[in-house]
């Protein structure tokens, strides 16, 4: 069974997506990027923000940080990994889900300084 999962972000409708899919015990979290007030230009403030974000939505799809098994993150400056790196850290702790950063020449608006997603497995009882 396939479920959806939205948070009323800016894209989701204009895109076509939906923030999180749940099918059976696997969720996959779509690229993530800061809001509101957390849209400052520092990465470490925009790293956490979407990491936030990314655990809401995990709890929403019945899921949590600690299912977490792979992150992506996209970053327009590697010059700012260290401070999107501490954020990453300070969140999942032992975790330790396998990661991957990437520089990319823009994301989808130019005040983003990252985006990251998220793929989780949910243990069966």
């Amino acid at each position: 069974m396939r479920q959806t999962f939205g948070s009323g972000g800016p894209f989701e409708d204009m895109y076509g997506y939906s923030r999180a899919v749940r099918v059976g015990n696997h969720v996959m979290v779509s690229g993530t990027c800061a809001r509101d007030e957390a849209l400052v230009p520092d990465a470490y403030a925009q790293a956490l923000d979407a990491l936030h974000i990314i655990g809401r939505a995990l709890a929403e799809a019945g899921a949590q940080l600690g299912d977490v098994v792979r992150t992506v993150t996209y970053v327009t400056d590697i010059r700012d990994m260290e401070k999107i790196a501490a954020a990453h850290r300070e969140v999942f702790q032992d975790i330790r889900p396998a990661a991957t950063i990437v520089e990319v020449s823009a994301l989808a608006d130019k005040r983003y300084l990252v985006e990251i997603q998220a793929d989780a497995v949910i243990e069966q009882a």
